[in-house]
């Protein structure tokens, strides 16, 4: 402010209101100086910590600074502070910040809350607007089209990512996931895990995928290393154990795999897979009553899992219980075609992302088949994308009264009953749960 000078003595006093003017406007709004711009940066490189110090500093001189919040919203968004993300949304918004500011928070908030559909159109168009790297719209994008299944746009957009930030592991890391899903991509997985432990030797989510997808491969040696040293790492890890003792299993080591699989039972006893991988060890060397044990009470765990159904139903032929092992078949036979059904939901939720049927499809599966999160997390989807969808509203009131929330419950209730169903097949669509 000192280096304004008035060019004629004439205009002295007008000069002096338009001080008092340009420094009301600066302490609303000190946009273009070094601070938008470093702590823009600096949240778009992911250096969280040096954008947390500009931004502190700034909000102190000022409170009422536009992007200033804008900016505190985008950090604490990316630190997982989603309370302090949402309550910058609400100041920005108070203090008159723009339209399109104000989605594109509110769109990276959503993506980090798991809601993809409430984000996915508003990170789609600053991702094909975007003239400089953005680690954190990167991420959030990527986030947004793996829960939606929308692999094609996650892959360019992963792709991207990779470029502009050659050091950073995490989008070799996802691009595996989409890999996975491709029947051909067993060999890209064990490079895109090779890749991020290159740039990251300790990172331990891709030493066990690598260990994983080896094992799956059935390299068997190479999988036995792979989990040896995850586990040098991480010593309590149950997933680890028992992915070892599986594979140990495989080698035809029982003695070995029994140690790693008694450990992952020990870590977490209400995993139905760790119990009934035990039970097949037991099997082996003919201790079937005590093998049958550990797969009742395996399915006690998990009444829908094909394989322990299969196996339990082997272990009661194996004790001369013909009839009951016939039964188990049947229950085998059904559990197959509804995971058939789960399978093809997934294939087209695939090729086409948004297809209601599948989504509906697969929430309604997931409630039958006793994983309750998920299906409501399928549910809150089609609503974020259909937001009169009925049906959607009936599963998710069911689903909050079996959770004792009367309040919710009631008004995804109210809702279902203000719309009209979308059609009368879509309310009988969905696998039955097998029954015993």
């Amino acid at each position: 402010m000192g280096r304004f000078r008035p060019r004629f003595r004439g205009l002295a006093m007008g000069a002096a209101l338009g001080v008092i003017v340009l420094g009301v406007v600066w302490l609303i709004r000190p946009v273009g100086g070094s601070e938008e711009r470093s702590a823009l940066r600096a949240i778009q490189e992911g250096r969280l910590d040096e954008a947390d110090g500009i931004l502190s500093a700034w909000l102190t001189a000022a409170p009422r600074s536009v992007p200033a919040h804008l900016l505190n919203g985008r950090l604490a968004a990316a630190k997982g502070r989603l309370a302090l993300a949402a309550d910058e949304l609400k100041q920005a918004q108070g203090l008159g910040a723009g339209m399109d500011d104000l989605k594109f928070l509110r769109a990276l908030i959503a993506a980090k809350m798991g809601r993809p559909a409430e984000a996915l159109s508003d990170l789609t168009r600053a991702f094909a607007e975007a003239t400089r790297p953005d680690r954190q719209l990167d991420e959030a994008l990527a986030r947004a089209s793996l829960e939606t299944y929308d692999l094609k746009r996650a892959a360019v957009v992963l792709d991207r990512w990779s470029a502009d930030f050659p050091s950073d592991p995490t989008p070799h890391l996802w691009l595996a996931e989409i890999h996975a899903r491709e029947a051909d991509g067993a060999s890209l997985v064990l490079d895109d895990y090779r890749e991020a432990l290159r740039r990251d030797p300790n990172l331990g989510r891709a030493r066990l995928g690598l260990a994983e997808s080896l094992r799956a491969a059935h390299r068997n040696a190479e999988a036995a290393s792979a989990y040896d040293t995850y586990l040098r790492m991480h010593p309590d890890d149950f997933q680890a154990h028992l992915g070892a003792g599986r594979n140990l299993a495989e080698r035809g080591d029982d003695a070995a795999a029994e140690r790693h699989l008694l450990r992952a039972v020990e870590l977490n006893g209400r995993d139905a897979g760790a119990r009934a991988e035990l039970a097949g060890l037991l099997g082996r060397r003919g201790d079937w009553p005590v093998a049958l044990q550990q797969l009742d009470r395996a399915i006690a765990l998990d009444p829908f899992e094909v394989g322990i159904r299969h196996q339990r139903g082997l272990a009661l032929a194996r004790l001369g219980r013909p009839e009951e092992a016939r039964a188990e078949q049947l229950v085998v036979n059904r559990l197959r075609d509804e995971h058939r059904q789960l399978a093809e939901f997934r294939k087209r939720l695939v090729a086409s992302p948004h297809d209601r049927e599948s989504q509906m499809g697969i929430s309604r599966w997931m409630f039958a088949h006793g994983h309750d999160d998920e299906g409501a997390r399928w549910a809150e989807r089609i609503l974020a994308e259909r937001p009169t969808d009925p049906d959607a509203s009936r599963l998710l009131a069911d689903y909050h009264d079996r959770r004792g929330e009367a309040g919710l419950a009631n008004r995804y209730r109210l809702h279902a009953g203000q719309t009209r169903s979308h059609s009368r097949e879509d309310q009988g669509s969905g696998a039955q749960p097998a029954q015993n």
